[in-house]
């Protein structure tokens, strides 16, 4: 099998969420003995820069980039506000990059092409016309849906209006890249199986679950004690708001009965907000290992507002055997969970927390669920068994 992949950033330094699943993808492909080449064709821009460095080296792996100035400009804003367009996508699109994997496909053949995220596969209507291989949308999220969280999750009037806004262009121009006819594509492979059955209502391509790996780490949760922990890249506004949620509604009702208590923040970008540098709550920064600091701070807190799609930093801290709770959007996309596990409020968020804190037992029960929700779901080997599966099926259905 030859495959092409085009992502909308680098995977390696893996930075976030998207760059760990866009890593694990790449890492479960040349695991495949059936795999002989993979070419990979990633936009770099100036929030993410390609560092040849930090990218995996393997012999069966051919590594391109292209530089997109994605830049935010009032004038294009202002433009694509009035055409109705989406800002957001159209920002990615670029001749250049168009040109290059178009005269990549008419030189050779491929089996398949991947387009890691809806920003990378706004290229492949245009790229269908020069290939037969089978186009791969593999969906991290619902974009859209996002931007709609945050809009409904904000109380500036004016903000409110934009973000709806961007959230209107961006899911018109998301369906018509679920559309089997507008968006060339072969299959769309979810990450989350709450948005597989979402998508699957609205269009009549193929679509598929697959979800993300993550290698079995040598760390294994401390469970210490009188601590919390949170970890993701700040430059992702879900992120911003979870943290200013916990720290507005939920932490000042568990200092209240545990005084001692600490809240450990890690991520690209968190040592720049500065209301966060308060008593209690200890700002890491980005830190190298993200297994290692979530198995050494305690309870892991899913506390998103808003959001779409499987949360990569879930998965790492159920690889490490972390005690985990979680709000509803922490726990989106995770099949079969227990439904006792998921706190609908901010009241029940709280008695969660507090209930492990105060009871050891508990904690240990937690973190003995999530290692083995984890191995049943998760684990590499069990989800490149599903890959190669599913890749030999699509490959045969001529």
């Amino acid at each position: 099998m030859k495959i092409l992949i085009l992502s909308h950033k680098p995977p390696y330094p893996i930075l976030d969420g998207g760059c760990l699943a866009m890593a694990r993808l790449l890492e479960d492909l040349l695991s495949l003995q059936k795999v002989s080449k993979i070419s990979y064709h990633s936009i770099e821009t100036t929030k993410h820069p390609f560092d040849n460095s930090s990218f995996l080296q393997h012999d069966k792996l051919k590594v391109t980039t292209h530089f997109v100035d994605t830049g935010v400009t009032i004038y294009g804003a202002i433009l694509a506000l009035l055409r109705q367009e989406s800002y957001n996508l159209k920002r990615f699109k670029s001749a250049e990059v168009h040109a290059a994997i178009r005269q990549e496909l008419q030189k050779e053949t491929y089996d398949f092409v991947i387009f890691e995220s809806l920003f990378a596969a706004v290229y492949a209507p245009h790229l269908r016309p020069y290939s037969k291989a089978k186009f791969i949308y593999r969906a991290h999220n619902i974009e859209h849906q996002i931007w709609k969280d945050l809009a409904g999750n904000t109380k500036n009037l004016p903000k409110k209006w934009y973000l709806n806004q961007l959230a209107y262009s961006l899911k018109w121009a998301e369906r018509s890249i679920w559309s089997e006819d507008q968006g060339g594509l072969d299959l769309i492979l979810t990450i989350s199986d709450t948005d597989l059955s979402i998508i699957e209502g609205q269009t009549l391509t193929a679509c598929r679950y697959l979800p993300a790996s993550i290698a079995h780490p040598a760390q294994q949760s401390t469970l210490a004690g009188q601590q919390l922990c949170f970890l993701g890249a700040f430059n992702w506004k879900p992120n911003v708001e979870a943290v200013d949620w916990f720290l507005t509604q939920i932490f000042p009702a568990l200092k209240q009965k545990h005084p001692a208590i600490t809240f450990h923040i890690a991520g690209k970008g968190a040592e720049h907000i500065k209301h966060w540098q308060q008593s209690g709550v200890v700002v890491h920064g980005f830190v190298p290992d993200a297994k290692e600091f979530i198995a050494a701070h305690g309870i892991f807190v899913g506390c998103l507002q808003s959001g779409s799609g499987v949360k990569m930093k879930i998965l790492e801290a159920m690889s490490v055997g972390a005690p985990i709770v979680l709000s509803n959007k922490s726990a989106d996309g995770l099949p079969g969970l227990q439904t006792n596990l998921v706190q609908q409020d901010q009241d029940a968020f709280v008695s969660d927390i507090l209930e492990l804190l105060e009871n050891q037992e508990r904690i240990k029960e937690r973190a003995s669920y999530f290692s083995h929700y984890f191995e049943r779901h998760f684990e590499a080997k069990e989800v490149q068994r599903q890959l190669l599966q599913m890749l030999e099926e699509l490959q045969n259905n001529r």
